[in-house]
């Protein structure tokens, strides 16, 4: 299949449709969404299994042994994420340091629900 280079997409997905349609819509359509956009799974905090939880240990554990840069997802009475090196693990406290140019972040490993290696 031929992908077309000149096709980008910018911004949510979800909501091209609200643009391109927003002016058709009746009013009631309009709250309806609203409401259905307020109650959003993705706003919630997300629950971790044990699996994940293993997995998300040694991608933390890999990141930490080789000082890569990483992208870490964490919970901050909504969904976070900082670009940085793990720089300290804390298990005593349940934390994690995360280093980003000058700056230090702790963050709970109860809060952690993410982490993508960039290098």
């Amino acid at each position: 299949m031929k992908k077309n280079q000149r096709l980008t997409v910018k911004g949510n997905v979800l909501d091209r449709g609200q643009l391109k349609w927003g002016s058709l819509m009746l009013p009631e359509h309009v709250r309806m969404l609203r409401e259905w956009e307020a109650a959003d799974p993705s706003k919630e905090r997300p629950h971790l299994d044990e699996e994940e939880l293993k997995l998300l240990q040694e991608e933390i554990e890999i990141a930490f042994q080789r000082q890569c840069a990483v992208e870490i997802r964490y919970w901050n009475n909504r969904q976070a994420a900082i670009p940085g090196i793990i720089t300290a693990i804390d298990i005593s406290h349940g934390m994690l340091e995360v280093t980003s140019g000058n700056s230090s972040t702790r963050i709970a490993f109860s809060d952690l629900h993410g982490i993508r290696l960039l290098d």
